[in-house]
């Protein structure tokens, strides 16, 4: 996803995001049938919905979005993601929809282009989190319809289409070919605001599209009240939906046609005639709920909705929200529960488990036991838009719910508040941030969402600043051990709620489940980044949907220290402004650099944060360029280009004093006395020289064989014959009588002819090898008796 980072496009980002992408909006593909001209609808609660997903197991996760967005017929629903710094529309016709002969919008999801698609929902499901779902409400014709009616598509990515699926309802009319997958408990009741999240209790491993939604009761104690109800799948790969509830409508084969492969099955108690509502009170209406999986597997469902309007007597009549997980049911119970769940209450300071007693459940006896299981924090205000998200800040922990809404302050000015799920000493939600809301404006702020990044939460919400100017918040918690909330931007324009009463969704490319280890092991090496969509007012009457993204400050880029022929200390710093951001140096010998350093997490948080590196494999005296670099999902933040020079290579040693070189050798007269020869020698030079010599006495003879027979004639061979010799050594300045001595060979001659003619040489062996001569004189050795 990393890409370079430009300058913030004016019409969104404030200074602690970054605009995906810059200058554009996410309703923006005229080929698709996405006219940006005619913008976004502005309907509460939303318009849009984003998730972090990719389509291949392990891959970083992108940006996937959801819209209502106004064409020039009724309003279609639309889903892009975003990736290599662009928004491209996701799908190109649907499978099993009623307007396949007619796509005036190729790129929309609607079950029927003639009716307006409302308030959607995305996350992924299937094998590895590999298979985006989107759901949404749309109104249907027909003798058995007649309402809204919730539907559900997946991407099929090998088609590059959105694939319907869900038991066949029947058809709208009599021509129809296309049978209605419609998720309804009783599809001609109103159903709408459906949420889409992907778990499993059964295989961690291939988690499927749970949703829920409100609907009008259809039967007592809840007759024309909003109930939450809540299906999940049945497939892929499903033959047929015969049997599962709600019951489907049998199509020429005898069977219910199971479209796309998959049924809607309902869960929970059937507590509401035959409908398994998961009200408290079922006598009021209970609206826009949320879902997710937590746990270590995402095996328990999490609904989170409010109830609101006329009560049933002796029940609170304010704004509450409440929080309810999937649990294995009572045996006992009879006729077992839809979907192998029951619906457990947990509040704040007390439980109930939803069933078909009078009152419903122990949460709904009285007033009090209400707002003991409600979330509010104060249960006599009004609590109102509450989103769910599974995360933990403790890796350690498995994943838990984590619930934001907004409600009324004691001045009455609606306030963001986040709560967790405590286990000890019994679950129940606890406030979180020292139990105060994270907003603590003057004015009213509302519509919040929630997300996980990693292990660190982030909440966002609209806000009145003042004079009707709405600004979207945005913030993360710190402290595991007492969740602190810490505002990161306050600055991000929104349309005003007179105009769109509608939430700005956030989500990250970690969220947190089991393919990340809860959080802590982003897909495809992923940092995290929080991204959301925004609705702003482009033109004083068209709304225009905008994504963001967290991004780094610009980094500092520091002095070198420690420099050597190879290596340096190089120094920077960078706010990461609320999210973490991945930090290293870039290097070489131009501002092309080529080389990097280790790259290092920092973050979340909004100080300076330094960090430091060395440069290694540098060349001696060569000029360095280097900066300072920061990393987010959608781009490199650069620092300042610096430069140091690295040591020059030390001079060469100095080369070894030259030896003192060779004496020089002078030689007197030999003298001889006897069979000895002497001879006067002397050496000179500077202090230290030496003088190698050798001194020989030889003879030239004939031979026979190897026996000297006479003395040198013609025709004969000829050798030189050694008859003695000596080496000696003198330093500069020293004069010695070298004596030598004819040998054995010499006596014998000498015996045989009484005077013996020798040649006496004295040479000098030299430092290099050579060898000069110092002397050559002709001695007669004699016998006594000449």
């Amino acid at each position: 996803m990393a890409s370079a980072v430009v300058a913030l496009a004016a019409a969104g980002s404030a200074a602690a995001f970054q605009a995906l992408p810059p200058g554009g909006q996410v309703n923006d593909d005229l080929a698709a049938g996405i006219d940006r001209t005619l913008g976004v609808n502005g309907d509460n609660p939303t318009n849009a919905d984003v998730v972090g997903g990719a389509l291949v197991a392990g891959k970083p996760n992108v940006p996937w979005a959801v819209l209502r967005a106004h064409t020039t017929g009724h309003d279609q629903i639309f889903s892009r993601s975003f990736a290599n710094g662009v928004w491209t529309t996701r799908g190109n016709g649907t499978v099993g929809g009623r307007s396949l002969s007619s796509h005036a919008f190729s790129g929309s999801l609607n079950f029927d282009q003639g009716q307006d698609g409302e308030a959607p929902a995305i996350d992924f499901a299937g094998t590895g989190r590999t298979v985006p779902w989107a759901t949404w409400y749309e109104n249907t014709q027909g003798a058995q319809f007649g309402q809204n009616n919730i539907f559900a598509s997946r991407f099929d990515d090998s088609q590059g289409k959105w694939v319907f699926g869900g038991q066949g309802r029947g058809l709208q009319t009599v021509t129809d070919t296309a049978p209605v997958p419609s998720l309804n408990i009783h599809t001609n009741q109103d159903a709408e605001n459906p949420s889409v999240a992907g778990g499993s209790a059964v295989d961690p491993t291939k988690p499927g599209p749970w949703v829920t939604w409100q609907e009008t009761g259809a039967s007592a104690p809840g007759l024309g009240n909003d109930q939450i109800f809540v299906s999940k799948p049945v497939g892929p790969g499903t033959a047929n939906c015969d049997g599962i509830k709600p019951l489907g409508v049998a199509d020429g084969s005898g069977h219910v046609p199971a479209i796309g492969g998959f049924c809607w099955n309902q869960v929970g108690i059937d507590r509401l005639g035959a409908d398994p509502s998961l009200n408290v009170d079922r006598g009021r209406n209970a609206v826009e709920p949320d879902i997710a999986f937590t746990g270590n597997n995402d095996g328990v469902p999490w609904v989170v909705w409010y109830e609101k309007d006329t009560p049933s007597t002796g029940l609170a009549g304010n704004e509450m929200v409440f929080a309810a997980r999937g649990i294995v049911p009572n045996p006992a119970i009879t006729p077992a529960p839809d979907g192998g769940f029951e619906w457990q209450v947990v509040g704040t300071q007390a439980t109930g488990v939803l069933d078909n007693s009078t009152a419903g459940s122990t949460c709904a006896a009285s007033a009090t036991a209400e707002g003991l299981c409600s979330l509010n924090k104060d249960a006599s205000k009004d609590a109102e838009d509450p989103r769910v998200a599974a995360g933990t800040m403790n890796p350690a922990n498995a994943t838990a719910p984590w619930v934001t809404w907004d409600e009324k302050d004691a001045s009455g000015v609606n306030q963001v508040v986040v709560a967790r799920l405590v286990t000890a000493p019994t679950p129940h939600f606890e406030i979180v941030n020292n139990g105060a809301p994270i907003s603590i404006g003057a004015n009213p702020s509302t519509r919040p969402d929630i997300t996980f990044s990693g292990n660190t939460p982030y909440v966002s919400w609209r806000e009145d600043i003042g004079g009707g100017v709405e600004k979207g918040f945005y913030g993360h918690f710190v402290n595991a051990a007492n969740p602190t909330f810490v505002l990161d931007e306050s600055d991000v324009p929104l349309a005003p709620t007179t105009q769109a009463d509608v939430r700005e969704p956030i989500s990250s490319s970690c969220t947190a489940n089991p393919f990340n280890q809860d959080g802590k092991a982003c897909q495809g090496t992923a940092i995290g980044t929080p991204f959301f969509l925004f609705t702003n007012d482009v033109s004083g009457s068209t709304l225009g949907l905008f994504g963001d993204a967290y991004v780094p400050g610009t980094p500092t880029t520091g002095a070198a220290s420690s420099i050597t022929q190879t290596t340096a200390n190089v120094a920077g710093s960078v706010n990461p402004q609320g999210a973490a951001v991945r930090v290293s140096f870039q290097y070489g010998t131009t501002t092309a650099y080529g080389q990097s350093t280790t790259p290092q997490t920092l973050g979340p948080d909004n100080s300076v944060d330094s960090f430091s590196d060395q440069l290694t494999g540098l060349t001696a005296n060569t000029v360095v360029h280097y900066r300072a670099i920061a990393v987010s999902d959608f781009g490199t933040v650069v620092g300042t280009d610096q430069t140091l020079t690295t040591q020059s290579a030390p001079p060469p040693p100095p080369p070894p004093p030259a030896p003192p070189g060779d004496g020089h050798v002078s030689a007197g007269r030999a003298s001889i006395s006897g069979t000895t020869a002497s001879i006067p020698l002397r050496c000179t030079g500077q202090s230290g020289a030496n003088c190698h010599l050798v001194v020989k006495l030889t003879v030239i003879e004939t031979l026979k064989g190897h026996k000297v027979i006479a003395v040198t004639a013609a025709k004969t061979t000829r050798k030189t014959v050694t008859v003695g010799s000596t080496t000696v050594t003198l330093i500069a300045g020293q004069r010695k009588i070298v004596k030598v001595s004819l040998n054995h060979t010499g006596r014998v001659l000498l015996r045989a002819r009484h005077a013996l003619k020798v040649r006496l040489l004295v040479t000098e062996t030299l430092a290099n090898g050579n060898s000069v001569r110092v002397t050559n004189q002709v001695l007669t050795f004699r016998t006594k008796k000449h």
